[in-house]
């Protein structure tokens, strides 16, 4: 039985991308646009997962205004969910309550009506309530937690948020009534190849509590994958489809093909694919496919030894060094591109921007 997982499925427009997004190339378009050119691989799977990384609501939209309008999808994008054969979608992520309670449960119903199942969500006692799905006799269960701080909000989130104890005590109580287990984890600094000497040190405990394999998302960049024990760790799809198209590697983003039987995780292997100027994923083959693969080899190799405080603190200065420079990166494109925002959309940049840069000066409060 195969399952097929893809990193951030982010809908709407990227704040960067306000008016000529995701979103504004989609809505024009028939809702699984952004599927074409990969429908037909997702289809090889028998059970298909990603991280929806918007909400689908128009809850409150005010259209003219910049923090309002991004990073927002349509309702009627959930068919395209539907068609490109989505059986379970992660919500534990820091995007997902961006534009408050009401969107965020409104997208959950959505995708709860169109059988879809909704991870991530929090359960009574704050962990992840799991979600389960039998294919071809095989049951595989799934947890997913938002390791992220909390944006755009500080009340408590619906969705769960990932503490090691919780997350290890989830992962045992799940291993017990499936045959698979799969972890989603929402996690990790932008930007940066590779995962922290902590984050790898979490991802195996994971694993030794019972995962047969970690999905992790939300760098916006591939990361290696590496086999623990019994089990496997992919630790970032990167973006699915997205329009931070700056940077070559913000583009870079694969299906990962898991071979699952009731023994658990036979095979991972992924599938290679490149983010188009349209947002939207297309599929490699002949010499891109194979650079690809090389370059995937090269990020597993360089997977850092768990806990050791030198390596961690490379970690962060590379780490601080990658924000830094796509910073630089995302400010060059979005002069290059200023002709192409909305003018109400382009002054609530500006001055969104102006009050970021005084806040970390410390001239105005956050």
């Amino acid at each position: 039985m195969l399952l097929h997982a893809v990193g951030d499925i982010a809908f709407g427009d990227h704040p960067l991308c306000a008016g000529f997004g995701t979103h504004s190339q989609a809505r024009r378009r028939a809702p699984g646009f952004m599927f074409d050119h990969v429908r037909a691989e997702l289809a090889r799977a028998d059970l298909r997962f990603g991280n929806l990384e918007c909400t689908l609501s128009e809850h409150g939209l005010q259209p003219s205004a910049y923090h309002s309008m991004q990073m927002r999808g349509q309702p009627s994008y959930v068919d395209g969910l539907v068609g490109a054969g989505f059986h379970v979608l992660n919500v534990a992520n820091n995007h997902s309550q961006q534009h408050g309670p009401t969107p965020f449960e409104e997208t959950v119903g959505l995708l709860d009506r169109a059988g879809i199942g909704v991870l991530g969500l929090r359960g009574d006692t704050g962990t992840s309530r799991p979600v389960h799905r039998t294919v071809r006799g095989i049951a595989v269960s799934f947890v997913g937690y938002s390791l992220r701080p909390r944006q755009y909000f500080t009340e408590v989130p619906r969705y769960a948020e990932g503490h090691d104890a919780d997350i290890l005590a989830d992962v045992k109580a799940a291993r017990a009534g499936c045959d698979v287990l799969v972890v989603s984890l929402h996690w990790g600094d932008e930007f940066i190849q590779r995962p922290s000497p902590d984050e790898v040190r979490l991802a195996r405990s994971i694993v030794e509590a019972g995962a047969d394999v970690v999905i992790g998302h939300h760098p916006h960049v591939l990361r290696g994958v590496e086999r623990h024990g019994r089990g496997w760790i992919v630790y970032s799809l990167g973006n699915f489809v997205c329009d931070m198209l700056w940077d070559e590697r913000l583009r870079e983003t694969a299906i990962c093909e898991c071979r699952l039987s009731r023994q658990g995780v036979e095979d991972v292997r992924l599938i290679p694919a490149r983010i188009n100027d349209l947002s939207q994923p297309v599929l490699l083959d002949g010499e891109h496919k194979a650079k690809f693969d090389a370059h995937i080899a090269a990020l597993s190799a360089a997977i850092p030894p768990p806990g050791l405080a030198e390596a961690q603190r490379a970690y962060e200065s590379d780490a601080e060094t990658a924000l830094s420079t796509q910073r630089a990166r995302s400010h060059r494109y979005f002069l290059k591109n200023a002709y192409r925002f909305p003018p109400r959309i382009l002054a609530g940049q500006v001055a969104t921007f102006v009050r970021n840069r005084l806040a970390e000066r410390g001239l105005i409060g956050a």
